[in-house]
């Protein structure tokens, strides 16, 4: 059902893989708490690149890149998702007929059993690309009722329980962003016509980013930035418990500490680009 499945990935570090042709591409299920999901590379899996569900967090997702038409599953809460490019749909919802636990930092006790409220997520410097399509309201539906809600960009999460953090991401060919997201950088004109291409045995990312990722307003996310999961009253660290910051990119490139890019890929030009990303 997946190209990685953990239960308790509690302190794990999942990273540097390429899932791809597999139904979920990664599947993280009850108590992903402490997790780290970097630098990996996902397409053309069937359902979802990542599924997230009934964890409460702290978790960070970062540097990744989500090409196929779903990128993220998201039943849980307390995710924090950084300088990631999501190429496809982002689909969301609560999950409130199942209590599942939550920790002590860096342990497996169970500190107690809680559903899923939704929301609680951080979303920071990343690249959401739409299909062109821009919704109305009416379109969208109740953004409050309980049901599966798919968009590309982040307003699927605008009438979640708990509020979403959001903050230096862009936004091309009609993604949109969370209601309540100040500064976020719309580029609707833009399709960056995102494209993987396999030459041999290394895979090319094409892509056309424009100026958004000048303007965009970023800054290096820390341990600071991020504040407390809610369910678990926890920080965002590194399971040795020292701080957390994502300041290097997905090849492992130095981020610009005054104004990083968003995105994967710490200045990566502008124009067609071409990228070997494996």
């Amino acid at each position: 059902m997946a190209g990685i499945k953990f239960h308790a990935a509690i302190d794990t570090v999942i990273s540097h893989n390429h899932i791809y042709r597999t139904c979920l591409g990664l599947w993280l299920d009850w108590m992903a708490q402490g997790t780290r999901v970097s630098r990996n590379l996902f397409h053309d899996n069937a359902s979802n690149d990542l599924f997230v569900e009934v964890d409460h967090g702290p978790f960070m997702v970062d540097n990744n890149l989500f090409l196929s038409a779903g990128n993220l599953l998201d039943m849980s809460e307390g995710g924090a998702y950084v300088h990631n490019l999501f190429a496809g749909k982002i689909t969301n919802r609560p999950e409130p007929s199942r209590d599942t636990p939550f920790h002590p930092a860096h342990s497996t006790t169970v500190a107690g059993l809680v559903n899923v409220k939704g929301g609680d997520d951080r979303y920071y410097n990343n690249l959401f690309v739409g299909n062109g399509e821009t919704l109305t309201s009416e379109r969208k539906g109740d953004l409050k009722e309980l049901r599966w809600i798919s968009s590309y960009g982040l307003w699927g999460y605008d009438g979640r329980e708990w509020p979403v953090q959001a903050g230096g991401n862009v936004y091309y060919h009609g993604a949109g962003p969370y209601a309540r997201e100040a500064g976020a950088t719309l580029v609707p004109e833009l399709d960056p016509k995102v494209k993987l291409v396999q030459q041999g045995d290394q895979f090319i990312l094409q892509i056309n980013t424009g100026p958004g990722l000048k303007q965009a307003r970023t800054a290096v996310v820390t341990t600071a930035t991020l504040g407390r999961a809610k369910t678990p009253g926890l920080i965002y660290e590194q399971a040795d418990g020292s701080p957390l910051s994502i300041d290097t990119d997905y090849f492992g490139k130095r981020r610009n500490e005054a104004h990083p890019t968003p995105g994967p890929f710490e200045n990566p030009g502008q124009g067609e680009l071409n990228l070997r990303v494996w």
